[in-house]
This record gives C-alpha cells, structure tokens and sequence, in this order.
C-alpha cells in the first residue's frame, strides 16, 4: 500500500462514496456543504472546544478567571485561537470606548468655551483716539494693557523666528499641541517637583492669553485649552497664527505685543527690530517680571543675558541663524540701547476731550461688570473732535488765563457743542494737565455750581407749565419774606442777615420775565422756582440735556445728596456738569428738541470691521417750541442784559448770540454760557480747589474767552437766526421804566412774546398813567415831582402780574395798595444852604450843607437813589455829590468862572426823591488870571468795561462826546470823566467841550 495513503499514524484516509471524507484525525468530513450545514458545523466544532477547554477548569466563573491569569496557564489560553478571539473582542470594545469617551469630553469642555481667533479681539490692548476727520492720530490710550496690533507683514522677520526657536520648535509641525511636551511637563510638575514647567506650544499659548487662562492650572483648563489650539490650527495658518501670538505676547509692564513692546523700548516699529533687539524681546515672554528691564523690582540682569543667549543659540540650532551672526550679538550691550519707559498718557493731544470721550465709550460700549469690560483692545475711535476749534478753544483759555489769575482764579475750562448734531466739537477742562496737584481734573464735566447761568431753565419751566407767563409777564424785585428767605434781618448776608438779595443789593420793584432774566435778578428767579416747583424745575432742566443730574448734596464732599429748594433756582448749593450745561440750553437753541450729546462718531475694531457709526438721532421734543423761543429771545436781547454798553456782546457779524452769566454767592465759580444756532458754548474760570474766593466782576474772566472763541468760530459762517414758532403772540407788555441792570435800556418795549397757549389775566389798558419811581405804585398829590413819572397804559404793574409772592396775587401776605405809599403831604424836605467865596484868581469856593427832613439821605434798600447834592451855574450843573449819608452833609469844590455875573444855586434830593434849592447867589468874574488855561486833550482810554477821557486846561463844566452820543460829564475843576466804553469803544473818536465852547478832540486806545 502506498505511503500516500496512510494517515499520520500510519492509517489509511478512507473515503466515502459521495460527500464524505475522514481526515488523518479520523475525523469525518463533509464535502459539498451548504452554507447552513458549514455554520452547523462551526458551531457544533467551537461547543466541542469549549466543553474540551472547560473539561478541565474549575466550575465557578469567579476561580475560572483566577486560573487564566494564573502566570501557570496565562500563555496557554491567550495565545489559544479562543484567547486571541476574546483579546480582538476586548481591543475593539477599547477603542470604542476611547473614542466615546473622547467625544464626550470634547462636547462636556467645549460646550461652555467661546470662539476663538487670532486677532486679539478679546485682548485689551490700546485704542486709537482720532479727530472727526479720522485722520489725525491724538492719543493711543493704553491704559492697564498697551498693545497695538499690526499684520503680520509690518513685524520682523528677526522676531518671528526667534520666538519660534525660543517658545515652540515643532510649531510649524504639530497641530496646536505637543504630545511630548505635555508629557514632559507632567512629569516635572508630578515627581521632580521643582516648579512648574511649561508644556504648551505657541497656539496653546495664544489660546491662554486670548482667554486670560495664563494663572490657571488645571486638567480642565489644560483639556480646554489643547481643543481651542487644535481649533485654532484647523481655522488659521501657522502664520496667522504666530501673528495673533506676536501681537498678545507679554513684554513687561504694560506692554503687549511686539509692536507696543518695539516702540516703548526702541522707539521703532516691530518690522525694523534688528537681530540683537528681537532676540531681547524674544526673551522677555517667558517671564516678564524677571526679564523685562521695565520691573525693576524684580529684574535680574544676569538671568536675563542668559536667557538672551539661549534665545541666539536656539536660533542657531534651528538653522536660522549662523553662529558667527549669533556670537556678534551677544556682543550687543543690548540693555543700553532700551528707552526710558513712557508714561500713561505719553504723546496725548488735547487730553481733556480725549478723557472725556474715553468716558463715552466705556459708558456705552464696554459691559460693565463682567470680565470683558476692559477688553477693547486695538479699537480705531473717530471722535467729534474739530481740530480747528479745540486749538481755538485751548487759545482762548490760555489767553485769559492772565486775567483768571489777576483775579483769584487759576483755571478755566470750555465746552462746546455742534448745536445741530450734538456733536462736541471743543472741550477744555483745565490749564494744565501735567500738574500733579489738579492737572487731570477735568472741569468741564466736575460736579460744579452753575450760579445764575442756572436761570434759563427756571424760565423754561415757568413759561411751558403756565397758561399765563410771557416775556411781558411782571414778577416783583422786591425785598420780602420767601420760603427758605425770611427775611427777618435785612442785614447783608455776610452780616448774618436772611433776606434774599441781588448781585447789587437793589430792588427794582416790577419788572418783566425779560429783564429780570436779562438782569440776572435773584428775586424773580427763586419766585420762578417756586411758582413752578423746585422739582418739576429740575425735572425740565434734567430733560433738557442735564441728563447726569442737578442735584444738592448735604456734604461738601458731594457724596450725599439732599432735597433741593428755592436756592437751587439761583445756582446756590446745586451741582451739574458743564459739558452738559452746554447740552441743555443747546435744546433751547433746538426749538426745544433733546438729542443725545456725542462725542464718538465712529468705532473700528483691529479688523477694521465697524463697530459703531454715528447717525442723526430722531429729536425728542422735550419742551415746546413756542417756550424754547421765546426763553432764547430774552437771552439775546442786549437791551434788557445788565451787560455795560460796550460789553454786549449778543450781536457779531449778522448772528444773534443769546447768553447768560453766572457767579455763586461765595464768588468761586464764575460762568459764562450761550449759544447760537450753530454752536452752544459755556466758559467756568475758579480756583482748583473751589475753597478759594475770587475778586471783581466773573464777567471779567468770563467774556474774553467765551466773546474770543465764538466770534472767531462764527467768523466765517452765513448768519443763520432762530425762526420764530408761527404760534407765538406778540401781546401788549408791561413797560419796565426803573433802571434794571447795570447796562440795562428802560423804558423797555410796550409789545412782548406769549406762547400760543398765553391766556391774559387781565386786558390791558391804553390809558396813560403817572406813576411813582420808589414805590412804583400810582402817583398821588403828596408825590414829590422828581418822583412822578408818567407812562403808558402799560405801566400798571398789578395788570401783567404773575407773581404769587406779591401783590393781589400773593399766596398770604395780602393785597397792597396801588397808591404811592411811601409819600406823605406831612414829611418835611430836606434843606440846603449856599455860600460862594471869591478866590481873586477868577475861581470861585462854593460850599453847600444839606440837612435831611423826613427821609435819610440814602437808604440800602433804595440804593439807585442816593442822596445828591447838586451845583448849578446859571442853569446848568456843574458838580454833583451823590455820596450824602450823614445829616448834615457840607460839600465843596472850587470854580472856574468865565467873565461876567453868574447866577449859582444848590439842589439836594434824598433818598425817596424830596428835593429842596437853595438861594441863589450871584458872582461876578473878570475871567481867569491863568494863561495856562486853554483846552487841551490828554489822553482816552478804553479798559474793560469802562472809557476814561482826560484833558488839561479849560473852564468847566466839560461835556465829552463820541459823535452826537455823550460819553460822559465833569464838573468844574475836573480833568477827567468816564463813561462805558460802549459809547466810546476803542479807535473811536471822542470830543470834549468846556464851558467857554472851546472844543478838543482825541482817538480812544
């Protein structure tokens, strides 16, 4: 039998008819199976092994898979065909496993992490403040984090590779993280314990400074960072992304970024770092307190020039860089070439309105709160500055600084508004912001009393919340008893007296809402405010543009604030901002429409994507139009201001400027504010600490400034006026006749403007009347002549009257008589006697004694009619006294008689108008025996508001002219007279005539 028929033992392989064959086993096969009997098959087979393989292992699971981990049999089954089966099983059920796992980790962290990119959007960093024309850089503003971002392209090469060689090695071949790297740092942090180490790449590290993560350590930060960076690396180039990092690097101090870093420490832009300097900076990041030369509390020079050299060799064995190239840096006594450190506010231009509008944009743009509230980093900020108008502004204050110190003072600032936009196109809030004591405080938008300037909106709320107030309306100026005034001591203020007083310490008597606020009157305006309410007063100033407040406060310190009453009408013990002050009466020059005030007209992200852009906002008619009018026209009317002639400053070049002063009781705080229907503007002068009193007139300081910046802006404007609302009545008025302000016109004008919701108390009457100017009632026969005087039917005060403080109107004191109540046909005149002595020289000694009757000579509430004693030569005044107090009063002066007789007499009148004349007493002169006596012009001078003319020679009285208007009038034996300098401005030409006719002439300087 042959061998290849045998089995393996030696038996033969028997064979079946049909489909069955026995295998040298002796196992018998089936051949020409089906696909369900080899499945049969396979599983009949794989039971068999199984029941062979359990045959001899223990019966519990539990000591079964004790015995296949036994080292005895752990080769024997897991090298088994079941072992290697159950082992794929086991690996695949793992990798699933893992890879859920990963998934679920990745949705758990990534779920609460924000996008991310490279351009440091949610870095701080510096914002670029322009002027409105977005061209001129004013200010990079720093702040906490200087970083200005720049392309890729504008940084050097240098930089770029030494950061790669010192940070991250493998950056341009991994994919936002390091395997071995973090392995490597855990290791360290976990066994050597020797301080942490780093382990994270370039993008991990963009992703840390992007999310401020640079102090946090932990397995969740570290998962949260390495899926951001394997973000990162899918969204962005390498390159773009070195780019983000370069631009968010730390460099020490403040800096960020290498282009914040280059200019700080070189003085030069990031693409033009040589080799030495981008290795330095290439240093730094790593540890910036150690490195950066800026800490010099923690600053190690060794420390750092072993770290500058390593920098150099890594860039030598990452090949880019030569050796000999590396060792002539590290020659580079690279610390003498770094910078002196800037300051916060290095290079700012025209600070004051850049702070102020850093204030708007973080008030409007930055959330506040939240952890993102500083990071605005790389914003292009157009603001609404107007280049030419800041540097007028800045001008003007310098240049009446001089005067401000003169006076008390030693600062000032400006504010104006584009009355149109809103926009501010000027803002000056000191003199000088480098002064460590007060240079940074910005006035224009302190909390500061506004004084009188406050009055327009007392009149505003008046006339919108009344049926029967117009500028011909009638309010008393009358010293009496007010809430918060009760005037039991009529003493002055300073003296312990409670009367409220004016700025001259008189009272008028009636006047119109016009003059009294043309005459900055106190009386009228606590009356306004109290007639209105106090609250719904400010209510409508808030509304107006006041939007942060006007507000009492209790302290000094500012901080509590306390309810406001009939002062706050006045300015007195209320603060407000004086950039919105502006805003406010700006609404007046809007016809009474509100808009917001803006000082940023477009925002730029570093993407130079637009982030915000100023658009005309839709007005909000905050006070009626008639009101608005009617309140700017009786603050542009030069007639009824108290400014002297020469200082009304409400008309230039064809516009209409209106206008209102302010000055606080306690004189630190002085104010100038007005508008047109281009620009609103308001001027404050002080002292810094405001707990310094200034001298003379506000107006002084004041004017200059404000009269400078705004003719100048107007200068070559087409005038545009106010038009007047078609509803607005022109009614009868009452006729003001008493001499109201300083430069005040009287009588003033018998037609007035109403609103068209004007509804007259009383109709007026056409009768003429005679009144008396002391008590302003109806003359009666016992009225001296002096005091008469006659008027038309408009003079009757009583029938314009909205005063509910006086009168028939008053809430409780009564009606008062319309008679003449201070005259009676019983008082006794004052008397005056005469006596002339004859000199020989052809002057004459002429003494007067004035003796008072019933009335004093002069009385503090009647100051506009002090006690007067006159001269008279033939008629004519040549010398008057107007300073009589005691009883009796004896005056003399000598004269300068011309040839011939002379008829003299003397005239005294006291305080409530009484008047006596003395005898007439004749001299008789040959003329002078002076040959020196022959007119002769000196000098004229314009100061202020003031004119003073003087001469030599010559035979009084003199009479000085400018044309046909008088400037002013002296006495005999006078050489000199002043008058305002509104009649005789500078350049004009003045004349003055004596006595004999003899004329001089002489140019005002």
């Amino acid at each position: 039998m042959a061998i290849g028929n045998l089995g393996g033992r030696g038996r033969k392989r028997r064979r079946y008819a049909g489909k069955y064959v026995t295998t040298r086993s002796g196992r018998v096969l089936k051949v020409h199976r089906s696909l369900g009997e080899r499945w049969s098959s396979r599983r009949e087979g794989k039971s068999l092994r199984k029941v062979n393989r359990l045959r001899g292992l223990p019966k519990s699971r539990f000591k079964r898979l004790m015995w296949h981990i036994d080292p005895r049999h752990l080769a024997e089954y897991w090298f088994s065909r079941d072992g290697a089966i159950t082992g794929l099983k086991i690996l695949g059920i793992a990798i699933v496993a893992v890879f859920v796992l990963t998934l679920g980790v990745f949705a758990y962290f990534r779920k609460d992490l924000p996008d991310i990119s490279v351009n440091g959007k949610n870095l701080g960093g510096s914002i670029s403040y322009y002027d409105r024309t977005g061209q001129t850089l004013l200010w990079q503003d720093y702040d906490a984090i200087k970083r200005v971002p720049v392309a890729g392209t504008e940084i050097s090469q240098f930089v770029k590779d030494a950061t790669v060689a010192i940070e991250d090695r493998d950056f341009y071949k991994h994919r936002g993280f390091d395997i071995k790297g973090i392995v490597r740092a855990a290791f360290n942090d976990i066994f050597k314990k020797g301080g942490t180490q780093g382990g994270s790449t370039i993008t991990q590290q963009l992703v840390k400074l992007n999310q401020d993560w640079t102090n946090q350590r932990s397995i969740g930060r570290k998962i949260k960072e390495v899926i951001l960076a394997v973000e990162l690396e899918r969204t962005y180039k390498k390159e773009e992304i070195l780019t983000g990092y370069l631009n968010a690097a730390p460099y020490g101090g403040i800096d960020y970024g290498v282009q914040a870093a280059a200019s700080d420490y070189f003085h030069k832009s990031a693409k033009d770092l040589n080799l030495a300097e981008s290795a330095m900076l290439a240093a730094i990041p790593k540890s910036p307190a150690i490195y950066s030369p800026y800490n010099k509390d923690f600053f190690e020079r060794e420390s750092f020039i072993g770290r500058y050299n390593y920098v150099l060799d890594s860039m030598v064995e990452i090949g880019k860089l030569s050796k000999d190239k590396a060792e002539e840096a590290k020659k580079v006594d690279i610390l003498a070439t770094v910078q002196p450190q800037q300051t916060k506010y290095a290079g700012i231009r025209n600070p004051y309105f850049l702070l102020a509008a850093k204030n708007e944009l973080t008030r409007k743009f930055v959330p506040q709160g939240g952890a993102g509230s500083s990071k605005i980093g790389g914003w292009k900020v157009i603001t609404t500055m107007d280049l030419k108008m800041q540097e007028l502004a800045e001008q003007q204050i310098n240049k009446g600084l001089a005067q401000v110190k003169r006076q008390g003072g030693d600062t000032a600032a400006l504010a104006a508004e584009d009355v149109k936009t809103g926009q501010m196109v000027a803002l000056v809030g000191g003199v000088d912001f480098t002064n460590p004591e007060f240079g940074q405080i910005n006035y224009a938008q302190t909390l500061i009393p506004p004084g009188s300037s406050f009055k327009p909106y007392d009149y505003t709320a008046l006339i919108e919340n009344s049926t029967n107030a117009g500028a011909g309306s009638v309010l008393y100026d009358v010293e009496q008893a007010l809430p918060g005034y009760p005037c039991t001591n009529k003493a002055h203020p300073r003296q312990g007296g409670n009367c409220l007083k004016n700025y001259d310490f008189r009272q008028p008597g009636p006047m119109t809402l016009r003059y009294a606020l043309g005459g900055s009157r106190n009386i009228p305006a606590v009356k306004t405010i109290l007639t209105t309410g106090v609250d719904k007063t400010i209510k409508t100033a808030e509304a107006m543009g006041l939007r942060s407040g006007y507000k009492c406060y209790a302290n000094t310190e500012l901080t509590q604030t306390t309810q406001c009453y009939g002062a706050a009408g006045i300015g007195d013990g209320a603060f407000l901002r004086l950039d919105e002050h502006v805003h406010g009466l700006a609404t007046l020059s809007r016809m009474g429409n509100y808009i917001p005030q803006e000082y940023i007209l477009k925002i730029e992200d570093a993407a130079n994507k637009t982030i915000y852009e100023w658009k005309q906002p839709k007005a909000e008619q905050v006070v009626r139009p008639d009101t608005a009018y009617i309140v700017t026209d009786m603050l542009a009317d030069p007639n009824a201001s108290y400014f002297p002639g020469g200082q009304k400053i409400h008309r230039y070049k064809g516009w209409n400027f209106a206008l209102k002063t302010g000055t606080t009781n306690d004189a630190k705080d002085g104010l100038l504010m007005g508008f047109s229907t281009k620009y609103a503007v308001g001027v404050w002068v002080g002292y810094h600490s405001r707990q310094k009193a200034m001298s003379g007139f506000m107006e002084n300081m004041t004017r200059p400034i404000w009269t400078g910046w705004m003719n100048e802006a107007h200068s070559n404007l087409k005038p545009e006026n106010w038009t007047q609302p078609s509803g607005v009545q022109v009614l009868p008025a009452y006729v003001v006749t008493t001499h109201v302000g300083i430069g005040s016109v009287e009588p003033s004008r018998s037609t007035d403007l109403y609103p068209s919701w004007y509804k007259p108390k009383n109709a007026p009457s056409s009768q003429s009347s005679t009144l008396d100017k002391v008590s302003n009632k109806i003359a009666t026969n016992c009225t001296p002549e002096l005091a008469k005087q006659t008027v038309s039917g408009n003079a009757n005060a009583d029938r314009f009257s909205i005063d509910i403080f006086f009168g028939a109107n008053a809430v409780a004191s009564g009606s008062t008589s319309a008679s003449d109540d201070i005259h009676n046909c019983s008082d006794q005149k004052p008397a005056v006697t005469l006596t002339t002595t004859d000199n020989n020289d052809g002057t004459f000694t002429l003494t007067a004694t004035a003796t008072a009757g019933t009335h004093p000579f002069s009385e503090a509430s009647r100051s506009q009619f002090p006690g007067t004693l006159n001269f008279n030569v033939d008629g004519q005044q040549v010398k008057s006294f107007t300073d009589l107090s005691e009883s009796p009063s004896t005056r003399s002066f000598t004269y300068t008689a011309s040839a011939g007789s002379h008829t003299v007499t003397a005239q005294v009148i006291d305080s409530v108008l009484y008047d006596s004349a003395s005898d007439s007493t004749i001299i008789t002169s040959s003329g002078s025996n002076n040959d020196d006596d022959e007119l002769e012009f000196d000098s004229a001078k314009a100061t202020g508001l003031n004119t003073t003319v003087k001469w030599k020679g010559g035979s009084g009285p003199f009479t000085v002219k400018n044309g046909a208007t008088t400037v002013c009038q002296a006495s005999a034996g006078d050489s000199s007279c002043t008058g305002s300098s509104v009649s005789a401005p500078k350049n004009s030409t003045v004349t003055v005539t004596d006595n004999a006719g003899s004329s001089v002439s002489g140019t005002v300087n």
